[in-house]
């Protein structure tokens, strides 16, 4: 699904995709600390698919893209993610305390993405 704000898609799949991967300590901690092979990312990554990828860095910039609530959670867990040293050894990064909350930030998300009416937010 993509919802569209004036002519600025922002892509539902990716969203999800970034937020999953940033409400779950397992995934990350697997796929941060690999060095190669078809899964690898990174908070970095996560963030850049989040906000840039799927276009919806922009189209918040423009105006509301799902409602005033979402909207908001949105901007609470950029402003949570923005505190954290991406460069920090990968097991300090992960056990940060802003990390933690961002996850929580992500979970609260996706079931409220669900609740939306967005199925795919559905583990």
């Amino acid at each position: 699904m993509t919802e569209e704000l004036g002519t600025l898609p922002v892509l539902d799949e990716i969203v999800e995709d970034a937020l999953r991967e940033l409400s779950d300590e397992r995934a990350q901690a697997r796929l941060w600390r690999s060095s190669g092979g078809t899964e690898v990312s990174s908070l970095a990554e996560a963030k850049s698919r989040l906000w840039d990828d799927s276009g919806l860095a922009d189209a918040m910039e423009r105006g509301e893209v799902y409602n005033a609530p979402i909207d908001t959670q949105l901007r609470r867990l950029r402003d949570v993610l923005r505190r954290i040293d991406e460069n920090a050894p990968i097991d300090a990064l992960l056990a940060s305390t802003d990390l933690a909350k961002a996850r929580q930030l992500a979970n609260d998300l996706l079931e409220t993405l669900r609740n939306f009416g967005y199925d795919r937010a559905d583990p």
